[in-house]
């Protein structure tokens, strides 16, 4: 399938699933590394993805792998704890030296699970298939399968205050980190991947 084809399935399904809120840009995301896993009971399984959105099982050959690799750093954990307590009080004094700014910069998430942003850090908590569709009247995760999509989450578009582009992660044309502001208070970082994050930049207001 072309890429060509393959945006255009993308927008059809999604669009369906917004019903009628005509679609503004759509942009694949995944979930951050700094926005915590959310509790286990909150946690998404969508049908319209493959294993319900959790991580497919590695081959037999894979977890052989890791079960030596886990093998070898169990016989090394001694070391690493004795080298983790040596480095442990020059960390913590760094960890509580931190500026306001690097603090804002090391939390993925504020506001909690109840919050607006919660809300998308637990929707994005799945494997594939994540799709923030930028409406004219909300804004949308949508699970986007191989036959049909399913909204995840949900907001009016006036609830989102701005995007943030993460400078202080690295990026390029095919990904970045957005930081989603929300007029609650909250924010959530997510991951965009392909070229087109810098459209959805464009399409929402600045923070």
């Amino acid at each position: 399938m072309t890429t060509a084809r393959t945006d255009a399935a993308l927008r059809e399904l999604a669009t369906t699933a917004l019903q009628g809120d005509r679609v503004v840009h759509l942009q694949p995301v995944l979930s951050h590394y700094r926005v915590p896993r959310p509790p286990r009971r909150r946690r998404p399984r969508p049908g319209v993805l493959p294993h319900g959105g959790r991580r497919p099982k590695p081959s037999f050959g894979i977890r052989v792998r890791d079960g030596l690799l886990g093998f070898l750093a169990w016989l090394m954990h001694p070391f690493d704890s004795l080298g983790e307590l040596i480095l442990m009080p020059f960390r913590g004094l760094l960890w509580l030296c931190r500026s306001k700014e690097k603090r804002r910069r090391d939390k993925g998430l504020k506001g909690g699970w109840d919050s607006a942003a919660g809300g998308l850090g637990i929707a994005v908590h799945v494997w594939g298939g994540c799709v923030l569709a930028v409406g004219e009247r909300r804004v949308d995760l949508v699970y986007v399968g191989e036959l049909e999509a399913e909204i995840a989450w949900t907001v009016p578009r006036e609830e989102v205050a701005g995007v943030e582009l993460a400078d202080w992660d690295t990026h390029d044309e095919e990904r970045a980190t957005l930081r989603w502001h929300f007029r609650d208070g909250s924010w959530c970082d997510v991951q965009a991947r392909d070229a087109g994050w810098k459209s959805l930049v464009d399409a929402l207001p600045p923070r």
